[in-house]
């Protein structure tokens, strides 16, 4: 991308571009997944679930993935096991057994649904209540298993109520020809179903009970597949205000054949205009199997059938059907590592433009495609069952702008309120503020359909005063941690840095050019700030010296200018007087930088120093008498004479002292004589004799 502060040329939003991407991450089959937030969708390697048949994922409005499951555990978005998210009683080989419907009008509950086989104990249809903000964030079953119908087989479906706010949830149940529809309202789930018959009785072998249940993306219609036995497909309309099933028509996919497990129709899906079903079927149970397509427009069975269109004939198990964001349809064929794809599921026969193995989902993690694919609340593809949305258009530094509203079929008339005491009543209309800054905008919906609702969609929208916002460039004197970005209170839709990480702040890792884009309500722009070394300050202290006791040395920078100075000492000024041998160094500070320099003082090629005097009275002061400390020489004798000429002390350690006593004791107050010869590090002999006053 080229490094431009503002990217966006003016932008008009277009109605296909607003859309809901709660179904955006697909999890299904063994540690397999698709990232729908790039098209073509892409493979996902962080999968931790394992499902032979059903799976359910969900994800935020902006795509960011929350929770999925696999029937019987919940993973967060961190791929962890959700808190209490184990011990739910679905089942991995059940084929349609989770949906999950986010508790209308509220932004934190979430309702999983679970089925299980049903060959096992404790089946039937069950509800679970999460809550997204337990567990700081992360998500946390709050309330688990909570039985709904002990007889519900693996047929289970969901579609919003035509008001787009409440969810219709569908399941078929054993041994009965009755579909129940329950309601899931801001009030939680229905006390009781919408009870509907249809003729056709599912009973005897459990294995009658595999086969999954579709919505058509309106809601309009809903298609079974049984199999096994039955080996049939069951076509009924959906009243999506009422919740009733009617007009069942029944069709065999094939020719019936010997009953065997898992043979017959496996699953169904509507194309995105509603007017043909896919649908998959296997012969045997040893891989013969097809994919066909059928054309309902006619609704009898008949013609239904006359229709049909063999698309593909894998060589594998033909599994499970589900239309993606991109309107295209996607097929599972079992133990396969690539998913295939209907391209043009609108168009007839072959025109369709089916594409085996598309896209390979093995990964890192081995990825495998089973049965299943994950099953959504089929309103998620369908614009017309979105809710009601607005956006802007424009660069985020215009005072003019354009509002769009995500569509206008089912639209009686609208307010505008600008967040600045404006408000206009034209579907789309263009407003100019006075100054830049932050707005809280409203649009009010009223419509025309079932719920004599309306809908009321605000959202802040920012009018940025310049082009940039991620401040000055700045500069610092090692590499550092420094937090850039802008506030979370800007609330935009979408950030992305040049690092590839998708949140309003990052920090810093190293010196170089950081840019955010970031994508706020219709408006789009992109910041570059640059982190780039600060010259560091150098110092020196000297070469490595020596020293004598009595004769000490200085030390200091050879260069100035410094703001601070600290040696180890604990001096802080330029240079230091030192009269012991040791390490030394100086830290110097300029324009926030630091550097260092050290220095080692050894013993040097000293002169001999003599005292005049000592006073060995036992006062812990000057007791002895001798060469001062700090001298290194090669040969040394000293001898100390009374006043007769005797000796009374003699040494050839230059470190050993005279200590005023004679054979043990103390001798008088006095002059004393001394000679001392010694021979220096240089190798010269040198000579020297005084006297010493003893003082007691």
């Amino acid at each position: 991308m080229k490094k431009i502060l503002l990217i966006s040329a003016p932008l008009f939003l277009y109605f296909c571009c607003f859309s809901q991407k709660q179904a955006n991450n697909w999890y299904f089959g063994n540690r397999a997944g698709l990232d729908f937030n790039q098209l073509p969708p892409v493979a996902l390697n962080n999968s931790v679930s394992n499902s032979d048949e059903g799976s359910a994922a969900i994800s935020d409005q902006n795509g960011q993935l929350l929770f999925y499951t696999n029937g019987v555990t919940v993973i967060n978005r961190t791929h962890v096991l959700m808190k209490n998210g184990g011990g739910l009683l679905g089942a991995s080989s059940s084929t349609d057994n989770t949906i999950i419907v986010p508790g209308p009008g509220n932004d934190s509950i979430y309702y999983l649904f679970t089925v299980g086989a049903v060959y096992q104990q404790g089946k039937g249809l069950r509800c679970n209540i999460i809550n997204m903000k337990g567990d700081g964030g992360f998500g946390e079953l709050i309330n688990k298993n909570i039985l709904v119908d002990p007889n519900a087989i693996e047929k289970l479906a969901a579609v919003k109520h035509c008001n787009k706010k409440d969810v219709w949830v569908v399941f078929h149940k054993w041994n009965s020809d009755e579909y129940h529809a329950y309601l899931i309202t801001a009030a939680g789930l229905s006390a009781n179903p919408v009870i509907s018959h249809t003729g056709l009785v599912i009973t005897n072998n459990e294995d009658n009970s595999i086969g999954k249940l579709k919505f058509s993306i309106d809601g309009k219609k809903l298609a079974a597949a049984h199999s096994y036995e039955n080996n049939l497909i069951e076509l009924m309309d959906f009243d999506n205000t009422t919740g009733i099933i009617t007009n069942p028509v029944v069709f065999r996919p094939t020719p019936a054949g010997t009953p065997n497990a898992f043979t017959g129709g496996y699953a169904a899906e509507f194309s995105p205009n509603g007017r043909f079903l896919y649908v998959s079927d296997n012969y045997t149970n040893d891989g013969s199997s097809a994919l066909y397509q059928f054309d309902i427009s006619s609704g009898n069975a008949a013609g239904i059938v006359a229709s049909r269109q063999l698309i593909f004939s894998p060589d594998q198990f033909a599994g499970a059907l589900q239309i993606g964001p991109d309107l295209k349809i996607y097929m599972a064929i079992g133990n396969d590592i690539a998913i295939s794809v209907i391209e043009d599921p609108d168009q007839p026969g072959i025109s369709c433009n089916f594409s085996h193995q598309k896209i390979s989902i093995r990964g890192s993690n081995g990825g495998q495609i089973k049965f299943g694919l994950p099953n959504f609340i089929q309103s998620y593809f369908d614009a017309a069952s979105n809710p009601y949305e607005f956006s802007r258009s424009g660069n985020c530094t215009d005072l003019n702008i354009s509002f769009s509203i995500s569509r206008i079929s089912g639209i009686d008339s609208v307010k505008w309120d600008f967040g600045d005491g404006q408000f206009s009543t034209l579907l789309q209309p263009t407003h100019t503020y006075a100054t830049a800054g932050f707005y809280d905008v409203t649009l009010i919906v009223f419509k025309t359909d079932c719920s004599l609702l309306n809908d009321i969609i605000s959202h802040r929208i920012w009018i940025a005063d310049s082009e940039t916002f991620l401040g000055a460039d700045t500069s610092a004197c090692n590499v550092l941690s420094l937090q850039i970005g802008v506030a979370a209170t800007l609330g935009a839709d979408n950030y992305l840095w040049n690092t590839g990480f998708t949140g309003n702040q990052i920090t810093t890792t190293g010196f170089g050019d950081y840019w955010l884009e970031l994508e706020q309500n219709g408006c789009k722009m992109r910041d570059t700030i640059t982190v780039s070394p600060r010259p560091k300050p150098t110092v020196n202290v000297g070469r490595d010296t020596t020293i004598c006791r009595f004769a000490p040395v200085v030390l200091q920078t050879t260069s100035g200018g410094y703001d601070r100075y600290l040696w180890n000492t604990g001096d802080s000024s330029a240079s230091i007087l030192i009269n012991q041998v040791g390490t030394y160094f100086v830290t110097v500070t300029k324009d926030g930088c630091e550097a260092s320099d050290t220095v080692e003082v050894s013993l040097g090629d000293c002169d001999i120093y003599i005292p005049s005097a000592f006073t060995p009275n036992q006062d812990g002061i000057n007791e002895t008498f001798g060469v001062a400390a700090g001298v290194r020489v090669q040969y040394f004798s000293m001898q100390v004479y009374n006043k007769w000429g005797q000796l009374i002390f003699k040494s050839n350690d230059v470190n050993q002292k005279w200590d005023g006593t004679f054979k043990g004791k103390p001798v008088t107050n006095g002059a004393y004589l001394w000679m001392i010869t010694y021979v220096n590090l240089k190798g010269k002999k040198i000579y020297e004799q005084g006297t010493v006053m003893l003082i007691r």
